[in-house]
């Protein structure tokens, strides 16, 4: 797969993805003007949905240009975001940025993303190996 393409198995496809997504989001990354919700998957790549509204973007050329940039800058981040589906969602005030400044924005928000996923990593793992347990033992609080 060149660099330059979009195929169809680093999309979301069918609403039952997305639904994944909204339902379970591993991580999120937000400015005013978009939102990215993100959720681990087994596939081995990253996969890109996307939801631009025409309540923030009335004109198709508008909401048609919001989406090449955005998958523009997925492409160039999906090696970094290994095994997550994300949902791009834009908000009102997207549609006033202009190309450079809404690319610099989701470039942040990938590298956020990214940030998150690495703390949430360290965090899941467990440091002696052994299980955390959430209760002091029965025996200790007998008196």
């Amino acid at each position: 797969m060149s660099n330059a393409e979009f195929p169809r198995q680093v999309r979301l496809l069918s609403a039952g993805d997305y639904r994944r997504v909204f339902s379970h989001a591993d991580a999120k990354a937000q400015t005013q003007q978009i939102l990215i919700l993100a959720r681990r998957n087994t596939l081995g790549h990253s996969r890109l949905g996307l939801v631009v509204a025409k309540k923030h973007a009335k004109r198709a050329v508008d909401r048609n240009q919001i989406k090449r940039i955005i998958r523009e800058s997925f492409r160039h981040h999906q090696a970094e975001l290994e095994n997550f589906d994300c949902v791009v969602l834009s908000r009102a005030g997207a549609k006033d940025l202009d190309k450079a400044q809404l690319r610099d924005m989701v470039d942040q928000l990938w590298s956020r993303l990214r940030r998150k996923r690495n703390a949430s990593q360290k965090r899941s793992k467990p440091k002696s190996g052994k299980p955390n347990k959430t209760r002091p033992p029965e025996s200790a609080n007998q008196s």
